[in-house]
């Protein structure tokens, strides 16, 4: 495996624990709304970030690159409420 493909690997690793415990913590019953509902955002931003991770590979031309780049800024830049957009490979 290709150092690249390890650091994705890795990425969407961590991607996914915090999916998961951004999962748990919009199902917990003892938490407020507004907290459930924050972990409801982060949700969708990790699936919007995944949905990213899953369009990389490792011979990417610059343009692609610079796209992927464009679209986790936008992720992350977002205020929080916001949906991410979602947008299809390139």
């Amino acid at each position: 495996m290709h150092m690249f493909e390890r650091h994705v690997t890795s990425l969407r690793s961590q991607a996914l624990a915090v999916l998961a415990a951004n999962q748990a913590r919009a199902a917990d019953q003892s938490l407020g709304l507004s907290d459930r509902k924050a972990a409801t955002f982060n949700i969708e931003e990790v699936q919007a970030m995944l949905a990213i991770l899953d369009c990389m590979n490792p011979n990417m031309q610059p343009k692609e690159a610079r796209q992927i780049a464009a679209r986790i800024r936008a992720v992350l830049e977002a205020p929080h409420g916001v949906e991410p957009v979602r947008v299809a490979c390139f």
